[in-house]
């Protein structure tokens, strides 16, 4: 079965259009089906309990579902039903990234590594993504690195999964500040005319905030900003990413980005932006203190 489409669209940020192409397949049941369309109806909101496809994956997004409307709670219904659907590649995917959101980076990482080592071929290059995000969150972008060295040497790869592939990579050029006017520049400019979407204008917007790049940069925020990204059904859920570069454009521009950094804390406390400066704010506090006392 051709994916290349689908997972085109989904990685894009394209949730609809995914969807779209999944309802072509509206007859087949397929697993890596399933898991395109679930995590398109979870990214746009859409998602709700029993609208999942029946099959060994359709009760596991029910529980994981479950658990993003209580992140704090137990993940134990989740472990319990990803062991009832076999501990596929795509099963053992959103048990990883339930124990990323709780912070247990080590053991998401060993659910990662157990689907990659697995047998099964289907789902393995999604979650080599996944796993490479978590090394990345956990700062370990050398072992990121080796993950996806190996799985390039390893694994039989085909045309569906070059867009996968090629955005870890990125993700791990992103980190370490590699490629910034090379190849991950290209790739991400290629994307934003090619599949233009909140996610692709996030990603060029990024590489050219660090290359400050201040028109660009802001015609990119002008263009988000726009009534036509405005109404996409997305957009609530990028609208945070585009506020924290909105501050780095600030400050790269000589301003005072105080107000927008109130206007993140509220709209979304949880951003890496906030919490940084809130960690940043207690290491100041803690100096001033220790000098003071």
């Amino acid at each position: 079965m051709d994916y290349f489409t689908v997972k085109q669209q989904f990685y894009t940020g394209n949730y609809e259009e995914a969807l779209n192409e999944v309802s072509k397949f509206n007859k087949t049941e397929d697993e890596a089906l399933t898991y395109y369309r679930n995590r398109s109806l979870i990214a746009l909101s859409q998602f709700s309990e029993g609208s999942a496809d029946s099959g060994s994956l359709g009760p596991v997004f029910e529980a994981y579902y479950k658990f993003l409307s209580k992140p704090t709670g137990s993940i134990t219904a989740l472990e319990q039903t990803v062991e009832k659907a076999g501990r596929s590649p795509f099963a053992l995917n959103l048990l990883a990234s339930a124990l990323t959101i709780k912070g247990e980076f080590k053991t998401a990482l060993e659910v990662a590594v157990e689907g990659i080592d697995s047998d099964e071929t289907r789902g393995t290059p999604e979650l080599l993504l996944t796993a490479i995000q978590i090394t990345l969150l956990d700062n370990q972008p050398t072992i990121a690195s080796t993950m996806f060295e190996n799985f390039q040497a390893l694994q039989e790869q085909s045309n569906d999964d070059e867009i996968i592939l090629n955005l870890a990579e990125s993700y791990i050029n992103f980190n370490q500040g590699k490629e910034i006017t090379g190849s991950n520049f290209y790739f991400f400019e290629e994307l934003s005319q090619t599949f233009p979407s909140w996610k692709t204008q996030l990603g060029l917007l990024n590489l050219h905030l660090q290359q400050s790049h201040l028109p660009e940069s802001k015609a990119i925020i002008d263009l988000l900003e726009s009534e036509f990204y405005d109404i996409k059904q997305e957009a609530q859920t990028y609208k945070p990413d585009l506020l924290a570069n909105k501050i780095t454009y600030t400050i790269l521009s000589g301003g005072n980005a105080n107000e927008l950094r109130s206007e993140l804390q509220q709209l979304k406390p949880s951003h890496p932006l906030c919490v940084a400066d809130l960690e940043n704010n207690k290491t100041f506090d803690q100096i001033v203190a220790k000098y003071t006392a």
